[in-house]
């Protein structure tokens, strides 16, 4: 069978969940990274992507690059897609792995856990803190000068600010115990997040009303106390 064959193979068993089929494969000596041309997708990308979690680990510990680049145009990776999409074990065994659980970022990319942070997901942002994810690591977006200010957010991005401007209360106690610091920046996040119209979509979780009061409420009193 030629190469680029047993490479759309594993792709397919991969994207289709058949673990079963992706270990068959392997055992032939197939490198788990196996790419049909240099801008195709990986085994690993497809089972991230369709989050399967037991063809994740099965690639990886076929030897499969935790933080490999993924996506149609390569422009993520594994840990960054599982992490505001609440695929928790994915995202345990990319990190069993030895996934870096702050990046690689590139430029205008933030951190699983700013992503995380973000959808307050409380379950995701204690697993990377614990894997030694910061919560004080700002990212610098790099917009064209003024969009920002049109669109009402910052260019930059922590965890805290990220689940401040969200207003999930629980996310924002938990980082400030983890150590996060509770900065300007965080504190106009909340402010913003509080003024700005409700938009709600499965990848912009936002709290209640109730929650945005409160959460400010606790970050003025870890100002306070800083």
């Amino acid at each position: 069978m030629e190469v680029n064959d047993v490479a759309r193979l594993l792709c397919q068993a991969a994207a289709s969940g058949d673990a079963q089929r992706v270990a068959g494969v392997l055992a032939s000596g197939v490198y788990p990274d196996l790419r049909e041309a240099d801008r195709s997708r990986t085994a690993l990308d497809q089972a991230v992507w369709n989050n399967h979690p037991d063809v994740v680990r099965t690639l990886l510990a076929a030897g499969a690059d935790p933080d490999a680049k993924m996506g149609e145009y390569h422009e993520t990776y594994a840990l960054r897609y599982a992490a505001p999409r609440g695929m928790h074990e994915v995202a345990r065994h990319l990190l069993d792995a030895g996934a870096r659980p702050d990046g690689p970022v590139g430029v205008n990319q933030t951190t699983p856990l700013i992503l995380a942070a973000a959808q307050g997901d409380l379950e995701m942002v204690k697993l990377l803190l614990d894997r030694g994810a910061s919560p004080n690591l700002i990212i610098e977006l790099q917009l064209v000068e003024g969009v920002a200010e049109g669109l009402g957010i910052s260019t930059r991005h922590g965890p805290l600010s990220s689940a401040a401007w969200s207003g999930h209360l629980e996310t924002v106690r938990l980082l400030l115990a983890r150590g996060a610091r509770p900065d300007d920046e965080v504190w106009e996040s909340v402010t913003r997040g509080m003024a700005s119209p409700e938009v709600a979509s499965s990848l912009n979780r936002r709290g209640s009303p109730e929650d945005f009061v409160l959460a400010k409420a606790v970050i003025e009193r870890a100002r306070n106390l800083s």
